[in-house]
């Protein structure tokens, strides 16, 4: 699979689903093979892993087309370690997460948290983009750009902070929000499709929001003028347009924690593996976690995935075929197969 190398495309899918699936960083691989008798330095692990990604990186790059070409996008960022840098000292990367409701993952790396990642992605994208409140993102929803959805999610979580100083008020806001949960929670019960969730919102949810707007104007009176349960409604009210954007469209969400827990894993990485030692490994493992990630929302096992794919990559003209989705549709049920004819050969089984 890769000129000079001396691992197959079974070992290579294995040494990439173990350190970017299960957060196994190469110095404990190393250790790992070295206690079955395998002698393979981290070097070696980390170089070849580098090198599929290199390969796979137009597979990625599809992926990042079908995300920017979808009408709902879901985006947020976590900050990751850079040990070795230009300037001689470690310093703090983001990744960033760009999901559609199609579950094509896209990860992008950069080495500050500057606008200008997002920007230089979603610079020319027109649909719904559910965000935090970054203020990187502002550019973004400016007339005629994307249209800012929020997340109640985080406003929610600015009333629970709330709770030690003021307790009632922020219970009352809490128990508010619960209900428009709860709403979502009904509609996802009954099964209605887009129309009919607009309508139910448009309904059930649009005078609860009018009148919770109405509370926080009152409540605003009565709170601690710099107190979190004051910040709890002035990030509410900042963000109003943005929070209730989702009355709109039967396609949006409450929440964007369709984005927050596809970085998890980066959170759950970073305690194992601490840190990228260069940049160039941060962009490696954002280009196979885009794969990896998209294989697990789509049903796909990885591994099979990544074995199948390193063998055709270099014949299949259309990248297309080789995203998750579009394997899974095409090679699937021939690699399926390929196993079954295997098995009966080994074992000696009868052939269906």
């Amino acid at each position: 699979m890769i000129e000079k190398g001396i691992l197959g495309p079974g070992f290579l899918a294995h040494v990439i689903t173990e350190h970017c699936g299960n957060h196994m960083p190469f110095y404990r691989l190393e250790k790992k093979y070295a206690s079955e008798g395998l002698d393979l330095s981290r070097s070696v692990l980390q170089s070849s892993t580098a090198r599929c990604a290199e390969l796979l990186a137009p597979i990625a790059e599809e992926l990042r087309r079908q995300v920017i070409d979808s009408p709902v996008i879901y985006t947020d960022d976590t900050p990751v370690t850079i040990a070795v840098t230009d300037e001689g000292k470690p310093k703090q990367g983001r990744v960033w997460i760009y999901l559609n409701q199609d579950h094509s993952h896209w990860y992008d790396f950069t080495e500050t948290r500057k606008r200008d990642g997002p920007q230089q992605v979603l610079g020319d994208y027109s649909g719904y983009v559910h965000a935090d409140a970054y203020p990187g993102y502002d550019r973004l929803f400016l007339p005629g750009g994307a249209e800012e959805v929020g997340c109640w999610a985080h406003a929610r979580r600015k009333f629970l902070e709330s709770e030690m100083t003021e307790p009632d008020l922020a219970k009352e806001a809490v128990n508010r929000i619960g209900i428009l949960f709860s709403i979502e929670k009904h509609a996802k019960e009954r099964g209605l499709d887009e129309p009919g969730i607009r309508a139910l919102r448009q309904e059930k949810a649009g005078p609860l929001l009018k009148s919770f707007r109405a509370w926080m104007d009152l409540a605003e009176t009565q709170v601690l003028p710099k107190g979190p349960l004051a910040k709890a409604i002035t990030y509410a009210r900042n963000q109003w347009g943005a929070l209730t954007r989702y009355l709109d469209d039967g396609r949006l969400e409450m929440t964007n924690n369709a984005a927050e827990r596809a970085l998890r894993p980066f959170a759950v990485g970073r305690k194992n593996w601490l840190f990228f030692q260069r940049a160039s490994g941060g962009v490696s493992t954002t280009i196979l976690m885009s794969l990896l990630m998209t294989c697990k929302a789509v049903g796909v096992n990885p591994r099979e995935y990544f074995r199948d794919v390193l063998l055709r990559v270099g014949e299949e003209s259309d990248v297309r075929l080789l995203t998750p989705q579009g394997w899974k549709k095409r090679f699937l049920p021939e690699v399926r197969e390929r196993r079954e004819r295997v098995l009966d050969q080994i074992l000696a089984r009868p052939a269906k």
